[in-house]
Formats: C-alpha cells, sequence, structure tokens
C-alpha cells in the first residue's frame, strides 16, 4: 500500500469512526485527504520541475496550473475543485460550521479519483509518443 493509500484510508478510519476524534474527525480526515492529494502532486510534477528555470519550489497552484496543461484540462479543473474544497474543510473559519462527515468523506472519493484519472492520462499520454 502506498504513503497516499495510507493516508486515505486514515482519513476512511476516522470518517467511519473507527477512529473517534470526535468533532474534529472531519476536519482531520480533510486534513489527510489533502496530504495524500499534495504528496500526489508533489509526485508527478517532479518531472516538470527539471524544466523550470528557477530556484524557487513552485506553489500548489501553479502546479495545479501545469496538471491541466500537460495532463487535460478535466484533470486540470477536476484537481484544482478537489484542492480547493479540501483547503476550504482544513481552515477553520468562526463564521463557518465544520465540514460534515458527509462532505468530507466525497472529497475523499475525489481525490481517489483525481489521482487514478491523472496517473491514467499521463499513461495515455506516454502511449501516444
Amino acid at each position: 500500500m502506498t504513503y497516499r493509500a495510507e493516508l486515505l484510508s486514515y482519513a476512511d478510519e476516522v470518517l467511519d469512526g473507527t477512529v473517534d476524534l470526535g468533532v474534529r474527525g472531519p476536519r482531520t480526515a480533510a486534513l489527510l485527504a489533502r496530504r495524500a492529494f499534495e504528496d500526489w502532486l508533489d509526485e508527478i510534477s517532479r518531472s516538470w520541475a527539471v524544466h523550470a528555470d528557477s530556484d524557487r519550489a513552485p506553489t500548489t497552484a501553479s502546479k495545479l496550473v501545469v496538471l491541466g496543461a500537460l495532463r487535460g484540462e478535466t484533470v486540470g479543473e477536476t484537481a484544482k475543485r478537489v484542492w480547493h474544497g479540501l483547503s476550504r474543510a482544513v481552515h477553520h473559519h468562526a463564521y463557518e460550521l465544520q465540514p460534515s462527515v458527509a462532505e468530507v468523506r466525497s472529497l475523499v472519493r475525489q481525490v481517489r479519483t483525481v489521482c487514478e484519472i491523472g496517473e491514467s492520462a499521463e499513461t495515455r499520454r506516454k502511449h501516444v509518443r
């Protein structure tokens, strides 16, 4: 099992109540899912970094733009939507409610989906060359 899969599995356990974190559960599960997503994005963007003409590390936003350019607009837009949803879920604001279990469960499912779609898009791109 990969590190990303383990993080998503832990997020599922938190959401299922196997790991009981009380009211902090959904936000913690969202944080685990976001870490898994960002690790995946870092992993696939390593090959892009060799082409960058900068000594600064790319931001997540810039990685998402490049992802869309290289893997297709659908993958890029889906990835942006998932990352922004996870970011909104992990940040606490006094005027917002805690994210619901259903909302975070949907985001965890979307992380799995976008990673699978992104990887299959890369595989198709390699076979076309």
